[in-house]
C-alpha cells in the first residue's frame, strides 16, 4: 500500500557509507475527476553496509504531512516534503498555511548508544504573507536554548526590521524520531 516517494542517500551512522532515508507516500489512485485523494507518508531510515545489505535503522508515520496537509497555502497541489541527510543529520523541512505559513524544520541524529535517532533541533519559521510579520523560532535541543526573533518588513526599504530577540531555557528531554509529530514545537519552557 505504499510506493517509494524519494530515495535520499548519505551517510547516517559515521561508518563512511551512504545510508538511505526512504520517504514513502501512500498508494492510492486518482479520483475519477483526476484529482488525487489524501495519502500519508512516511520515514524509514536504512543502514547499507560494504556488502550492500540494507538494515532497518528507524521508521515513523508521524513525522511527514500528508499530501494534503498543506492548507489553502498549497490549494489542491500536493504539499511536499523535503528529506536531506547533511553532515550526517537527517533534515525534513515541510511548510502549512494559509495567509499565515509556517515553515518546520526538524533535524536528527543516530545516537550509537541507543541505536536511535535522536531529535536534536527545530526551526519554525511564521510568516503573515499580508503584513510582512514574521516569528522565527530555533530550539537546540542538545543545550536546551530556544531563540525567538520577530521581525516585520520595512515597506520604503524592503528589508526585514527585527522588532524582537529573546532567548529562553527548554527541556532537553530526549526525544527520538519515532515520538515526533508534524507541527511538534519542540520541548517545553522550563
Amino acid at each position: 500500500g505504499w510506493k517509494l516517494e524519494a530515495d535520499v542517500k548519505g551517510d547516517l551512522n559515521g561508518d563512511g557509507i551512504a545510508d538511505h532515508a526512504l520517504k514513502l507516500v501512500e498508494d492510492k489512485p486518482a479520483e475519477s475527476d483526476g484529482t488525487m485523494p489524501d495519502r500519508s507518508r512516511a520515514l524509514v531510515l536504512v543502514f547499507a553496509d560494504k556488502s550492500g545489505t540494507l538494515t532497518k535503522a528507524a521508521v515513523t508515520d508521524k513525522l511527514l504531512q500528508c499530501t494534503s496537509c498543506g492548507g489553502a497555502f498549497y490549494g489542491i497541489v500536493e504539499t511536499p516534503t523535503k528529506v536531506e541527510i547533511v553532515n550526517g543529520v537527517v533534515i525534513v523541512t515541510q511548510e502549512y498555511g494559509s495567509r499565515e505559513v509556517t515553515q518546520e524544520t526538524y533535524r536528527f541524529r543516530y545516537e550509537a548508544e541507543s541505536k536511535r535517532f535522536l531529535w536534536i533541533g527545530v526551526d519554525l519559521r511564521s510568516y503573515d504573507r499580508m503584513t510582512g510579520e514574521t516569528q522565527t523560532e530555533s530550539t537546540n535541543l542538545l543545550t536546551g536554548v530556544k531563540l525567538t526573533t520577530k521581525t516585520k518588513a520595512n515597506e520604503k526599504t524592503g528589508n526585514d526590521v527585527t522588532l524582537s530577540n529573546k532567548s529562553q531555557r527548554v527541556s532537553r528531554t530526549k526525544k527520538y524520531i519515532e515520538d515526533v509529530a508534524a507541527h511538534d514545537s519542540g520541548q517545553e519552557e522550563k
